[in-house]
């Protein structure tokens, strides 16, 4: 057998072949990620030009044969025995451990794309953060911000916070931003560190918000919501490894970037990977929140603006030892109304987590957080049937919410029910209502999954000292903290802005949600020019009005659920292989 095998990532396979690499590289193959273009011949002959973002398996000695095959026919990615190397230049990858920030905001999609790629993920407070256990991982993502925006996410951190971010950047880590997170670590206006501060211990790239001014978000002018058209600037950056010269990316009300300045001497200069390009159909520009039906000259928009001057919304640099990458956009949503089928951007995920991967000195002991002073039912698996009895209840609640938007319901009026990705109001609304049931479908296939992994696993455990060994000791402390997922409970005291919570924790809080929809159906509202004004009593915010709405909640106990159970799912098959072996 070749001792080389080339893995290419294609357009049409790329997601797959992440989750091979990276269960190689948990399974001790070598493996390096090529970043420049190079050429082989493979055994049978065949010459072949590869590009950056390849995989190489330089020592495929390393796992049994068996192993690999079956590894490979598990994700369907080809892999070509080679016979020569010609130019080849990469870096040797070791598993990277992400860390995604749980004190505020949407964490959910990061840790669903992360895991479903084949990444150790997990989540982190800001509690934890200010004790330093930022120096357990290798990776820091921030994502967009919850109902307080980026103050509900630093707030929680505090300087103490903000500079052991800042601390373990420079000694090597790599921070990546999403929106709000993307907000916190640029250079901001005066008028934003008046109201927090702290920030400015958390500044680590020489990029300034383009798109300040004090809005509702104070710092921060809102461009729109809804799939925008973006440049790829550096091709041949690690970032931007497999993205064509355009593509289609999510933004949400996000920054836009500036990088001609020098403002922060411990970090290098800035360069912009992705400008604004354009909008689709699928926009709603920031103008047009509340008035939809009425024309307007989309170049005159912040948006248009921002597409005429070519205005940066990705960005990257380093700070001390460690790399930065600020989305200003979001690659971690997808193009439809629920954002959850995502696509092409995250790919540029993927492309840090390898590249801080190549930056790695060795290998971390593979470990599984466990949260600490969570109830759990028992026996394992018996917290199952509490989401099924919270699905039906939401299920009973959006029943009669279908009824509840009458032609006259003030809240759902062009006035007071935002437009998003090109769509009014009651068309987000009659849409986001068709959502719930199409998710309990998802949540309850996702349960009768984790019954068959459960019982598969504690099969495993109990043969022939399976539980003591290395991998049979990964899986049950997996099995574990998926019950910590189902039954954590974010403590009230610490008034927490959304981020990590339990599963039961947000069924508990989508249900509450649509009841206060129900009971606030005859309230009248003042007109606002603040998009977001009711958005803790408006029926249209409460049920569907954005990602943080019930709907958006509902969607993040599926996506936590699918991150716990893809965990277990392949901790079985390295043990199962192991067996083979």
């Amino acid at each position: 057998m070749s001792a080389h095998f080339i893995v290419e990532q294609r357009e049409d396979n790329w997601q797959r072949a992440c989750r091979l690499i990276n269960f190689l590289l948990r399974e001790n193959a070598k493996i390096r990620w090529a970043t420049e273009p190079f050429r082989a011949e493979a055994t049978n002959g065949k010459p072949m030009v590869l590009v950056r973002g390849t995989f190489l398996i330089t020592d495929a000695g390393t796992i049994s044969p068996l192993r690999l095959q079956a590894a490979l026919e598990r994700y369907g990615v080809p892999a070509t025995a080679v016979a020569d190397l010609r130019g080849f230049v990469g870096f040797l990858l070791n598993p990277v451990r992400i860390a995604i920030y749980g004190g505020g905001g949407a964490p959910f999609n990061h840790a669903r794309i992360f895991a479903e790629l084949g990444f150790q993920v997990e989540f982190i407070s800001p509690q934890e953060i200010r004790a330093g256990k930022l120096d357990d991982y290798d990776l820091f993502a921030v994502p967009g911000g919850g109902g307080l925006a980026m103050a509900g996410q630093l707030n929680p951190l505090g300087e103490e916070g903000c500079r052991q971010i800042k601390s373990w950047v420079q000694r090597g880590g790599m921070y990546i931003g999403s929106c709000a997170g993307a907000f916190d670590a640029a250079i901001v206006a005066e008028s934003f560190l008046e109201v927090c501060p702290q920030q400015r211990h958390l500044q680590l790239v020489n990029a300034l918000i383009w798109n300040r001014g004090d809005t509702e978000w104070i710092g921060l002018e809102s461009p729109g919501v809804g799939v925008i058209e973006s440049r790829n600037l550096r091709p041949e950056h690690p970032i931007m490894f497999g993205l064509p010269e355009r593509f289609n990316i999510t933004h949400y009300n996000g920054p836009l970037f500036d990088v001609d300045t020098d403002f922060l001497p411990e970090a290098s200069a800035a360069t912009g990977l992705s400008a604004v390009a354009g909008y689709s159909a699928d926009f709603t520009h920031s103008e047009r929140f509340l008035r939809f039906s009425e024309g307007y000259e989309p170049q005159a928009a912040l948006l248009g603006k921002a597409s005429q001057e070519g205005r940066l919304n990705i960005v990257s640099g380093f700070n001390g030892l460690g790399r930065v990458v600020l989305f200003g956009s979001h690659p971690e949503f997808g193009y439809n109304l629920a954002m959850d089928d995502w696509g092409l951007p995250a790919r540029m995920l993927a492309n840090a987590a390898f590249w801080q991967a190549g930056q790695l000195s060795a290998a971390r002991p593979p470990c599984v957080k466990r949260e600490s002073g969570v109830a759990h039912a028992w026996p394992n698996g018996h917290g199952l049937e509490k989401i099924a009895e919270a699905c039906g209840a939401i299920g009973d609640a959006v029943e009669q919410l279908h009824d509840l938007a009458q032609a006259d319901s003030a809240w759902l009026a062009e006035g007071h029910a935002m437009s998003v990705f090109g769509l009014s109001g009651r068309m987000v609304w009659e849409r986001g209502l068709e959502d719930f049931a199409d998710l309990t479908g998802r949540i309850h296939r996702a349960l009768e999954r984790a019954k068959t992994l459960l019982q598969r696993a504690e099969a495993l455990l109990s043969a022939g000292g399976r539980e003591n060994d290395r991998r049979g000791q990964l899986l049950q402390d997996m099995v574990r903290a998926f019950e910590d997922a189902l039954f954590y409970q974010t403590p009230e005291e610490w008034q927490q802005d959304f981020g990590y919570e339990g599963i039961l924790q947000m069924l508990a809080r989508t249900v509450a949600m649509l009841r206060r929809a129900m009971e606030n159906n005859d309230i009248s509202f003042e007109a606002s020019t603040n998009p977001y004004a009711y958005f803790e009593s408006s029926p249209y915010q409460l049920v569907v009005g954005s990602y943080l709405a019930a709907n958006g909640v509902y969607l993040n106990c599926w996506q936590m659920l699918q991150v716990h159970l893809l965990r277990i799912e392949e901790q079985i098959f390295a043990i199962d292989c192991a067996m083979a072996d």
